[in-house]
């Protein structure tokens, strides 16, 4: 055994396949990691030949080491390093073919130590030791000319690299591991690494009270590198790549800057982040584009939540500032305020939302304020919620302020107040073409102005099907249990409670006493579904949304044999 300076890079991992091997299980992976040359400890010395002088040779570059614990054996697996000497003429040698690094065959000596040998293309012997220690790997090699030969350059090695992140080689089969804020940090500042994997594999605390912590002044990801242009238009590298936070957190990120503020400043349409939480932030942006996790994204985020305190200018999210790709079973618990296009979630939408949720309030001093999504430019949103505190001051609902897109399968119930036009339980304004399917509020709503609806507060010619509401609704002006303003035409099989709203007349819709909303009977004579869709508690309940169909006995997602059978063994039970 190596004394106890040395690093337990390797031991760790052969400590590894003792335990797999005691518990009789699959025995360890071969384990890759990439390292980068640290240019100022890291030389090459050519000697020899016929009336040369010696040269030094600077290193830069990195190189890919693969160890298999299980034959005792390790290979440089990539090698991408150049030296370059410091004469005027500032001769290159590629490291990989001087040594031929890449063919050597190498072994494990012990817990920190390997060992390679080989030919090197003129047929020199090569013997290079690798001494790894504290994330470092110590380099100690030369080449051996042939006996009895002449004319023959000698090269030595003596370098430094330090290991890539915590491990990894940046695939999808073995992504870098990011296990430190050094780590998260580190992969801020790479952005040629932008288009990589990487997994978390440890809870990351980024408080700036801790030692080496900071309060960052852009994302720390796919920053904009340009605040100030004048344009307001994004600079810099975007994250084409994969973040799998593996189940784990980054908490107490903390940011104070300007545009495009986040965990992640921009997302690539090819970039995905999933399984990630970002826990008590506090985000505070002069611009917009502003979110806990990302300020603008295509691409994927799924299953990422959110908590702390986000604000900003314009676009603000909980999560994501703007979306134009996919955001799937995430939530926010931030409080959330800004401008204009504030969400709990999402503060702009033109891609979908689906099994979300939001609880934090959210409040904008101006217009398209939503306790799931600010705006919903076309895009789909479905099977979510907000049950947050909703302010602002035209174009506010529960769920979302404006909409433009389909929205279904969705409530609210948190209270909802704006002081101009348009406040809705859960929109404030639905645009011409835009759909309300399978959706209710329970929000209480007040509206200083005109058009205060409990479900919609102003209805331009969208659609609104199979939809109520129950809360209570106040206003001046164009003021509806179910909506405020709009053509009852477009209102389809869809009720508002008149004793607890307050209110007598809607545009659109039908009202209908608590007994009555509570009673199967008033909604199924115009077509609404209690087996796939609702379900209601006879007298007790207003309807609720189904996660699963009636038919779904094992709620599996599918109705199948497998319900069936559920419902053959469970047939009767609980009957005396």
């Amino acid at each position: 055994m190596v004394n106890s300076s040395k690093s337990l890079d390797l031991s760790l991992v052969l400590l590894a396949v003792c335990l797999f091997g005691l518990h009789g299980k699959a025995m360890a992976a071969v384990h890759t990691s990439t390292y980068v040359f640290v240019a100022e400890q890291s030389k090459v010395v050519r000697t020899g030949g016929i009336a040369s002088a010696p040269l030094t040779y600077t290193i830069k570059g990195e190189f890919q080491l693969a160890v298999d614990p299980n034959l005792g054996t390790a290979s440089f697996a990539h090698v991408d390093a150049n030296a370059t000497d410091d004469s005027p003429f500032k001769h290159t040698l590629d490291l990989n073919h001087v040594f031929n690094m890449t063919s050597l065959v190498g072994t494990i000596v012990d817990d920190a130590t390997l060992k390679f040998t080989g030919k090197a293309p003129d047929d020199s012997d090569v013997g290079i030791t690798v001494i790894l220690q504290n994330g470092l790997a110590h380099l100690i090699g030369q080449t051996t000319p042939p006996p009895q030969s002449a004319d023959f350059f000698i090269f030595s090695l003596d370098a430094v690299a330090q290991r890539k992140y915590g491990g990894g080689s940046g695939t999808a089969e073995d992504p870098y591991q990011i296990a430190t804020a050094a780590d998260l940090i580190a992969l801020g500042g790479t952005p040629g690494d932008y288009g990589k994997h990487f997994i978390l594999t440890n809870d990351i605390d980024l408080d700036p009270n801790l030692l080496g912590g900071k309060v960052f002044d852009k994302a720390v990801i796919a920053p904009d590198t340009d605040p100030t242009d004048p344009r307001g238009e994004f600079q810099g590298p975007l994250f084409t790549g994969v973040f799998d936070g593996n189940g784990h957190t980054i908490s107490h990120l903390t940011i104070k800057g300007g545009a495009y503020l986040g965990l992640f400043g921009r997302l690539h349409s090819v970039a995905e982040v999933r399984d990630l939480g970002v826990a008590d932030v506090n985000i505070i942006g002069s611009g917009g584009y502003v979110g806990g996790l990302v300020g603008y994204k295509y691409g994927a985020v799924t299953r990422c939540y959110s908590t702390g305190t986000i604000g900003g200018g314009a676009i603000v999210g909980g999560l994501v500032g703007e979306n134009l790709g996919s955001v799937g079973n995430c939530y926010s618990t931030a409080a959330v305020s800004g401008g204009w296009r504030v969400g709990g979630l999402v503060g702009e939408n033109w891609g979908t939302v689906s099994g979300c949720y939001s609880t934090g309030a959210v409040s904008g001093i101006g217009s398209d304020v939503g306790g799931l999504v600010g705006c919903n430019w076309y895009g789909a949103v479905s099977q979510c919620y907000s049950i947050g505190a909703v302010s602002g001051t035209e174009r506010v609902g529960g769920l979302v302020g404006e909409n433009a897109g389909p929205l279904a399968h969705c409530y609210s119930t948190g209270t909802v107040s704006g002081t101009n036009y348009g406040v809705g339980g859960l929109v404030g304004c639905n645009d011409a073409g835009a759909n309300i399917w399978y959706c209710y509020s329970t929000s209480a709503v007040s509206g200083a102005r005109e058009c205060v609806g409990g479900l919609v507060g102003s209805n331009g010619l969208g659609t609104i099907c199979h939809c109520y509401s129950t809360g209570a609704v106040k206003g001046v002006e164009k003021v509806g249990g179910l909506v405020g303003s709009g053509d009852g035409n477009d209102v389809v099989a869809s009720f508002w409670d008149t004793q607890s709203s307050g209110q007598d007349a809607s545009a659109g819709g039908t009202g209908k006493t608590t007994a009555e909303m509570q009673t199967p009977g008033t909604f199924l004579d115009v077509g609404w579904d209690f087996v796939n869709i609702w379900g209601i508690g006879e007298n007790q309940t207003y309807p609720y949304l189904r996660k699963y169909s009636a038919a779904d006995i094992n709620q599996d997602a599918s109705v199948n044999f497998l319900d069936l059978a559920a419902l053959a063994e469970n047939w009767l039970e609980g009957l005396d």
